[in-house]
């Protein structure tokens, strides 16, 4: 090594600014490896989503089939027209409360793996 590049370091100058570059740009291995980290910090999140969904949905679900069968009911037992009035209350009182926040859901849930793979066939 040369006095002037004991004196001003030259070595360690070009060592940093050759990393800074290496780090500055991501090869095909290195983003692959970023994005498996990514999946696997994101993971805890999903499960939470998923457990969010269930908590809406099921109920919202489970509310429509019960009217559809006071529905049925009302129509094929005698004395039981007050169910079809009782099974259209629930139904407006289900789809007012659950109706938005079960839209949203469905939404968020499909609609990010829905529009990833229309962009992904767009830049084909």
């Amino acid at each position: 090594m040369s006095f002037w590049a004991k004196l001003f370091g030259a070595s360690e100058i070009v060592d940093k600014v050759s990393s800074g570059v290496d780090a500055a740009f991501f090869t095909p291995e290195e983003r692959a490896k970023h994005y498996l980290e990514v999946l696997k910090n994101i993971e805890p999140f999903k499960i939470a989503q998923r457990w969010l969904a269930v908590i809406i949905i099921v109920p919202y679900v489970a509310v429509w089939l019960l009217c559809a069968v006071m529905f049925a009911l009302s129509g094929f037992v005698d004395g039981m027209s007050g169910l079809m009035e009782v099974s259209d209350k629930l139904a407006e009182r289900n789809n007012d409360n659950l109706g938005m926040p079960v839209a949203i859901i469905v939404a968020f849930y499909y609609g990010g793996g829905a529009v990833e793979g229309v962009v992904a066939k767009f830049k084909k």
